[in-house]
């Protein structure tokens, strides 16, 4: 994969994955930083805190995706310097919670070159899809409370494992105790 452009630090990278962009934002010697959103569900992940801003090859990411450009889209504000943009990138590497509408990798990027967190592919979908943050929050509603009744039912599996193993347990020294009696 490769480009014309040689990015520069603070610019930021789309990677162009199909249905939806990747951002992240260059940091020097072939490195950027970006928000990994859901390790376990990748990009059908809405919202996790099993993410995490990373600080990887520029070319190893860029192989996953069929394109990438420079897009740099809202120049007109005010830039943080690149001695800024390494700052707050090292400062925030690490564990990071993921939620598609309120804090994507194009939020992450954003916030690392301007200082305020956007996604366009988000505010674009709202403005297209009608009704889109009801719906979105009907989705999390749903989904929460299949997370707890999955993790109600859990405890409900190790109970009844349990009391089968306690009702074995009783049943096996009653057994005992009637071998015992009958051989007196």
């Amino acid at each position: 994969m490769s480009n014309p452009y040689k990015p520069t630090i603070g610019d930021l990278i789309e990677f162009n994955a199909g249905i939806y962009y990747h951002w992240a934002v260059y940091i020097d010697k072939d490195r950027l930083a970006h928000l990994v959103g859901c390790k376990d569900n990748g990009p059908l992940c809405v919202e996790c805190n099993n993410s995490e801003i990373r600080h990887d090859c520029f070319r190893e990411v860029a192989k996953r995706y069929t394109s990438w450009r420079i897009n740099n889209l809202l120049d007109k504000y005010e830039i943080r310097t690149a001695d800024g943009i390494i700052e707050f990138t090292d400062k925030t590497k690490g564990p990071a919670t993921y939620d598609i509408v309120e804090g994507n990798c194009e939020h992450y990027a954003m916030l690392c070159r301007y200082g305020v967190k956007i996604s366009l592919q988000i505010e674009n979908l709202k403005a297209k899809v009608p009704g889109f943050l009801r719906k979105y929050e009907q989705f999390k509603k749903i989904r929460n409370l299949h997370l707890k009744i999955k993790k109600k039912m859990k405890y409900v599996v190790i109970f009844v494992i349990f009391t089968c193993v306690v009702i074995v347990v009783l049943k096996w020294i009653r057994f005992c105790k009637k071998r015992k009696q009958i051989k007196k």
